[in-house]
């Protein structure tokens, strides 16, 4: 056996899918095959091989791949080795029931060379990572210093770091980004916070993977992280590495993470007045406000002015459902700005700001008492009407709400809740609602 490389087990039924896989992989990891969950189980419970990543068919007979995920839960041995799932289906449901049980990359058969190898060193550089950066910090008195799930600095310890340098190094100039995960909100609402908790992981290993390891990472919140650059040499080299960051989202090329995710991010650089990380994090946190008015999926730095004359696109949901609020924030994962409204006022105010796109209202009658007949009513003056795409939003099966809805004459849509995102994105795109 080649000591120099990694172990990689295949588990799979098929003989053939064992051979594609062994001819690709064996130029670069010392493989072993089994045909079944039981032989998996079993080979892993007896820890006789050092291995490092697992893929896993999810359809076999006897105990398939979900099952090997339950289990894997139970085994101490098993639970800190990777596993990536190989699946015929991309469906979203039999890939959320995977996350859920612990899987941490999927590769769908039949497979492309390219993506294959890239999510599997994608899964072996995250590790590697965490391991160096459990190296480096063996210095500090607990590892309560360090997040548990992204293995990235905690809150408390970026705080003192930075706080430490500015004082310590302020004639240097530095630079922070502040960087927040767009529609986070609506992926844990619509997809669970299994997925969500996957999203915050894969997002935290291309964070770390752009920057040095002198610099600082850190998670200081559930979506929220902080990068901390020392002595910068070059600004505009910060600021290329901060628009790779964002654009590295917003491809997801061999990213497993859900289309409606991109990154905010507000860059500063230190001027020597800052004394500790509460006075840098206030400009950076200015700045990223501004890249989310902006339309979020982008970044900003402090002290410039926002590129471009247009203001965002928007699109205005007037309803007090959680539920509906969070299926259209999915949709709408664009760089659009969206904002939560309860009554017309608020359409023209957000119709006639300067520089503002309006691409549509939607207007959810689903638990007004007189199912929405004065809404209706209402609109009907509004001079904006005929101006900007309007879709009701009615309760399924509530034949008054519907009639009021279709006999005001001003809808250009119309959609039932409890509503369904595939769906809302279907009709979207058929009335121009999204691109």
């Amino acid at each position: 056996m080649n000591q120099t490389k990694e172990t990689l087990l295949i588990v799979d039924d098929s003989r053939f899918q064992r051979a594609v896989l062994s001819e690709l992989l064996k130029p670069y990891f010392h493989l072993i095959e089994v045909a079944s969950g039981e032989e998996c189980l079993k080979l892993i419970e007896r820890g006789e091989e050092e291995i490092t990543v697992v893929l896993l068919d999810l359809v076999m007979p006897g105990i398939d791949g979900f099952e090997v995920l339950r289990r894997r839960q139970q085994m101490p041995s098993f639970g800190d080795i990777p596993v990536i799932v190989l699946t015929t289906s991309s469906s979203d449901a039999f890939q959320t029931e995977a996350f859920e049980l612990g899987a941490d990359e999927f590769i769908i058969k039949p497979m492309d060379d390219r993506i294959a190898l890239t999510r599997i060193n994608n899964i072996l550089n995250a590790r590697r990572k965490v391991q160096s950066l459990l190296q480096q910090q063996q210095e500090l008195k607990n590892m309560s210093e360090i997040d548990a799930m992204t293995q990235l600095f905690n809150k408390t310890t970026t705080e003192h770091l930075i706080t430490k340098t500015l004082l310590a190094d302020h004639d240097n100039r530095h630079a922070m980004l502040m960087i927040d995960i767009d529609n986070f909100k609506a992926v844990n609402d619509q997809l669970g916070h299994k997925v969500g908790d996957h999203v915050i992981s894969v997002v935290a290993g291309v964070i770390a993977s752009q920057f040095d390891d002198t610099d600082y990472v850190g998670r200081i919140g559930g979506d929220e992280f902080v990068v901390f650059i020392r002595e910068v040499r070059s600004q505009d080299e910060v600021r290329r590495r901060t628009y790779d960051l964002v654009h590295a989202i917003r491809l997801k090329e061999n990213l497993t993470i859900p289309e409606n995710v991109s990154l905010s991010i507000g860059l500063v650089f230190t001027d020597g007045s800052e004394q500790n990380y509460l006075s840098l994090f206030n400009k950076a946190d200015q700045a990223l406000y501004l890249a989310k008015k902006a339309g979020k999926n982008r970044y900003h730095e402090y002290g410039s002015q926002l590129t471009g004359t247009e203001g965002p696109a928007s699109v205005l949901f007037w309803t007090k459902s959680r539920n509906i609020c969070s299926t259209l924030e999915y949709v709408y994962h664009q760089p659009i700005q969206i904002e939560q409204i309860h009554s017309a006022e608020k359409v023209r105010v957000n119709l006639f700001r300067k520089g503002m796109h309006m691409i549509g209202v939607y207007v959810d009658v689903s638990s007004q008492p007189d199912d929405g007949e004065q809404i209706w009513y209402k609109l009907k003056s509004e001079t904006w009407i005929g101006k900007v795409p309007l879709v009701a939003i009615c309760q399924e099966g509530n034949l008054r709400q519907i009639r009021y809805a279709i006999e005001s004459n001003i809808i250009d849509d119309l959609l039932f809740a409890p509503l369904d995102a595939e769906t809302v994105t279907r009709r979207a795109q058929a009335t121009g609602l999204i691109g």
